[in-house]
């Protein structure tokens, strides 16, 4: 039973087993059954990690490249930038303006004094002996100058040796240091302004061979020892720029290289960022690249920024040596040289006239690093440490000094040259100022005006002057107003007033053109009447209410008197004195009224300054102007004045009539001058309009037209004559001067003769009252009769 039990279970067991087997066959596997899965996942996670880093490896390089392409491009854009601003012009230069240049040769008439002036004026220091540009040496009657190069109108000259020998009133001779004579020498010109224009930067652009070497010396020392060596960035220089302000407790050291300081300041903005120093680094690396190490210093001389002068930034070591030590950066002592340095680092922590001590500090540390570093020896260094800091003050660093002369040369300056951008590109302007003459006209106003007002018991009084060099027709001189710094209204270009006695040199030169008339011709002075087409009447009258009778020309000239004047002008037609005018230089269109005859014309001072220097100058017309020559920043010139005279009128006639104003100043209205410079000659006429509201003189020496017109702005009476008032200024202002004595040469159509005052005719001397005056020789009689 047993075994068959236990067979029945070996039965059953095997059915048991086979359907087991069976069903396995048939079953869907079981979801926990994973061991069979992870061989088929393992593959999947592997691709999609390689896919991803794939992804990323194509994101990786395409950004890089596409950064690469975009960085290259912006270099490409830098570059092109910079060199297009680096190679043109790289600065707005401002438009210099000079003084005339004082001009030397033998016989001049000329006086130490005025050489001294001139020197003082150009800061030449006077010296025992001469070791160097910018000094003289004075012993007895001997000037020994050594001229600092210059840049000329004409060309450039070196730098020079000329010694002044003088005698007399004159400049006897001049020779050269070896002693031997030469024909001329000249001072270079004095800088009177420096007109800005928008960038509101200021700059005097010097060649980097014209800067002293211990500058560019002290200047790496301190700023980028290594500048020959890097490419533009320099992490060395940084390192020791951080160990150094370590070590010395403060920060005495950049770490930017020059270059980089260049970069900033040439094309970037102040801005402090990561940006900024990344496009700094950037510029930095291609200016090493394009151009030389001696280009990049030449133009971080020219435009590293050193303080400010009122609304302008002074850049440049160039210009920080005139602005505050008014000398040339070639002439600087080594302590102004470490001081312009030492300023470098903060020109408004630096200023020296503000923070005296505090840039005295910084200057010391500068002197002791050139020390250490062998470039000046320990003597110079302990001279260098013990002198004082000595600044220019401000108030003689003023852009525009002269505000009316200044203006004038403007309005030439846009009618010669209206292309702006030759204009900012460093235009340089000669002029025919005269800065003792200027001085000297300064001084006559500042002190007559308020002179005049006293006595006279008048106020609100202005004035115009102008003064001329007849040679040239260039204006030497020229003040607007009371207010002689006052940059406004140009009472000399723009006021135009009656000028009264003024307009009747015109009416006598007309007169002596014609051959019926000469300075002995008699004129009558009796009570007059003139009735226009109108019917309207003019009756003029004589400034004392008097008549005379008939009288000789030259004495109606030279005592201004109305009546003779307007029976003369009528005489000759109205219309024949208009064309002299027109002759003598006014352009504007003159009714032909007969009060024209005694003034009734509108003009300005500058308008009557024309007309005076035709008159002294023999007849002869040259357009007045202010600018005698321009040039570019590299001396090429641009304009220059054509001194073209033209002949207007004859030397007979002119000749006659400058005697007829030289009597105005010996016995005529303004015979106070004889009294003041009794041994010299000097011509002129006094003017006066209705109810004493103008008061005008012009007046000449050999040389110089001066015209002075006194007045009120609203035209109101100032209870003075031409005599009274300008007449003062006048005087004033020849007082400082060395005026030369009128010495014309008579033309040989012109002859002396004695006439008699009571007859006009010629007599023969004690025949009555005779008086020598100068006629045509065509009149000339050898042996006249007594006729009375």
């Amino acid at each position: 039973m047993a075994e068959k039990n236990a067979g029945s279970k070996k039965s059953t067991d095997k059915v048991s087993k086979s359907a087991t087997k069976s069903r396995a066959k048939t079953a869907k596997p079981k979801p926990r059954k994973r061991a069979a899965r992870k061989p088929t996942n393992a593959p999947l996670l592997q691709r999609i990690k390689q896919r991803t880093l794939r992804t990323l490896w194509h994101l990786i390089w395409k950004g890089s490249l596409a950064c690469i392409v975009v960085v290259a491009f912006y270099l490409v854009y830098l570059d092109a930038k910079i060199t297009k601003q680096f190679e043109g012009n790289k600065w707005q230069l401002p438009v210099q303006v000079y003084a005339r240049a004082m001009t030397f040769y033998p016989d001049q008439y000329l006086s130490e004094d005025e050489v001294l002036w001139e020197l003082k004026r150009l800061n030449y220091s006077q010296v025992n002996r001469i070791n160097r540009t910018g000094q003289y040496v004075l012993q007895g009657r001997t000037i020994e100058v050594h001229r600092r190069s210059f840049n000329f109108h004409d060309g450039s000259e070196q730098a020079r040796t000329f010694i002044l020998n003088f005698a007399g009133k004159k400049l006897a001779s001049i020779v050269d240091k070896n002693g031997r004579r030469v024909n001329s020498a000249r001072l270079e010109p004095v800088q009177i302004a420096r007109i800005g224009n928008e960038s509101n930067q200021d700059r005097e652009f010097v060649p980097l061979e014209k800067f002293p070497n211990i500058l560019k010396q002290a200047l790496l020392v301190v700023e980028d020892r290594d500048f020959y060596e890097h490419h533009g960035v320099s992490l060395w220089s940084i390192m020791r720029a951080f160990y150094t302000n370590i070590k010395v407790g403060r920060t005495v050291q950049g770490g930017s290289t020059l270059t980089q300081q260049l970069a900033k300041n040439f094309y970037l903005t102040r801005e402090r960022s990561i940006v900024r120093k990344i496009n700094e680094a950037f510029i930095a690396l291609i200016l090493d690249y394009r151009y030389s190490k001696d280009e990049i210093l030449e133009a971080y001389l020219n435009e590293v920024y050193l303080g400010q002068a009122y609304n302008q930034g002074v850049h440049g070591m160039g210009l920080a040596a005139e602005f505050y030590f008014a000398k040339p950066v070639d002439e600087l002592e080594f302590d102004q040289i470490a001081l312009l340095v030492a300023m470098v680092k903060g020109p408004s922590y630096y200023n020296p006239r503000r923070y005296p001590e505090r840039v005295q500090e910084r200057r010391d540390l500068v002197l002791r690093l050139l020390a250490e570093s062998g470039h000046i020896s320990t003597n110079e260094f302990r001279l260098a440490l013990a002198r004082p800091i000595k600044i220019q003050t401000l108030k003689n660093s003023l852009h525009k000094s002269y505000p009316g002369y200044l203006e004038l040369v403007n309005r030439e300056l846009k009618k010669r040259l209206p292309n702006q951008e030759i204009v900012n590109a460093g235009v340089r302007i000669f002029t025919y100022f005269d800065l003792q003459k200027q001085s000297a006209m300064e001084q006559s106003i500042g002190a007559g005006i308020p002179y005049l007002e006293r006595r006279f018991k008048t106020k609100q009084l202005e004035t115009a002057m102008i003064s001329v060099n007849i040679e040239k027709g260039g204006v030497s001189a020229l003040v607007a107003g009371r207010e002689v710094r006052y940059n406004g209204f140009n009472r000399v270009l723009d006021t135009k007033r009656n000028i009264g006695s003024l307009v009747k040199p015109a009416v006598y030169l007309t007169a002596l053109e014609q051959s019926q008339y000469n300075l002995g011709t008699l004129l009558d002075d009796s009570p007059l009447q003139v009735t226009d087409e109108a019917g309207d009447t003019w009756k003029p009258e004589n400034f004392d209410h008097k008549f005379r009778g008939y009288m000789p020309l030259f004495r109606a000239f030279s005592r201004s008197i109305n009546i003779p004047v307007v029976n003369l002008g009528l005489d000759i037609g109205v219309h024949n004195v208009v064309e002299s005018l027109n002759k003598l230089g006014i352009e504007e269109k003159i009714n032909q009224y007969p009060s024209l005859l005694l003034g009734a014309i509108e003009l300005s001072s500058f308008d009557v300054a024309q007309m005076y220097t035709t008159i002294a100058s023999g007849g002869q017309y040259r357009k007045l102007t202010s600018i005698s020559a321009m040039t570019d920043a590299v001396g090429r010139v641009l304009y220059e004045h054509n001194v073209d005279a033209q002949k207007r009128f004859s030397a007979d006639a002119s000749y006659m009539t400058k005697y007829g104003l030289k009597r105005v100043t010996k016995d005529g209205t303004a015979r106070r001058i004889n009294a003041h410079f009794p041994s010299i000659q000097l011509a002129g006429k006094t003017g006066t309009s209705n109810d004493l509201r103008d008061s005008w003189f012009a007046g000449f020496d050999h040389n110089t037209v001066t015209v002075t017109w006194l007045g009120r702005d609203d035209n109101r009476p100032t209870g003075l004559t031409g005599a009274s008032g300008a007449l003062e200024l006048y005087i004033r202002y020849l007082k400082p001067l060395n005026p030369q004595a009128i010495a014309d040469a008579r033309p040989a159509g012109v002859r002396w003769a004695f006439v008699n005052e009571k007859t006009g005719k010629q007599a023969p001397p004690g025949c009555g009252k005779v008086i020598q005056l100068p006629i045509r020789s065509s009149e000339f009689e050898p042996r006249p009769k007594c006729v009375q």
